[in-house]
């Protein structure tokens, strides 16, 4: 199989980029902005913990399982708000880059491998951590995000396969359960992370799994050795 055929769709949430550190902050100046703009509304402050074992998900379930008992108007409004906090941040390089990202990265390019943006992160912030780390350039166009009647990662996967005319094969990189989700709901292989925000629980028991972004290119190359097999 022609490696220039072969996709490599991305997560990006813990898979290239840890903003752990930062969401608590981003979020908490958010909020609390808000909440002397409004001070009507009652609003807790979500802690690390909580926030964190959102990620992955969209935006709009993100704000749902933060705030179950606003409304959507404000719930928007916050989502947009703790995004901007967050973008900041990211260019202000804030967050972390995770480790052997940007030289895997290059070496995959060079190997001709074309790689996609496969997350449930809003555009504003993917670019953001793809322009300040100067990934943006490896990285294949169209750029699809869960944005209109596209709804998630499985969605985004789905598109990439209609849209794409000189696709052989996709493999979904990521990890979390929602990555391994779009790899089953689209039959494409799937290689899991288990140094991202969930550890390997959510994906455990898969058969490629990788401890560092540096292993990725060997499963790549096993995952295609047995596709041409």
């Amino acid at each position: 199989m022609e490696r220039d055929n072969i996709y490599l769709a991305f997560d990006i949430d813990g898979t290239i980029y840890d903003a752990g550190n930062i969401l608590e902050e981003a979020f908490g100046e958010g909020i609390e902005s808000y909440i002397k703009e409004k001070p009507h509304l009652t609003l807790k402050k979500p802690s690390r913990e909580e926030i964190t074992v959102t990620l992955g998900l969209p935006l709009k379930e993100i704000f749902l399982l933060l705030f179950p008992d606003s409304d959507e108007f404000t719930r928007n409004e916050l989502a947009a708000i703790c995004t901007e906090n967050l973008v900041r941040m990211i260019r202000d390089k804030k967050g972390t880059l995770i480790d052997d990202v940007f030289e895997t990265i290059v070496d995959l390019s060079f190997g001709n491998y074309k790689m996609l943006v496969a997350s449930n992160g809003v555009r504003a912030y993917v670019e953001a951590i793809l322009e300040t780390y100067d990934l943006k350039k490896y990285f294949s166009e169209p750029f699809i995000y869960p944005e209109g009647d596209i709804l998630n990662k499985s969605g985004v996967i789905e598109h990439y396969i209609s849209e794409l005319d000189d696709l052989k094969q996709i493999i979904m990189i990521g990890d979390r359960y929602t990555d391994l989700e779009a790899a089953v709901e689209n039959n494409i292989p799937f290689i899991g992370c288990a140094f991202g925000h969930a550890g390997v629980d959510e994906i455990a028991g898969e058969k490629y799994i990788v401890h560092s972004f540096g292993e990725i290119p060997g499963i790549i190359r096993k995952i295609t050795e047995v596709s041409v097999n």
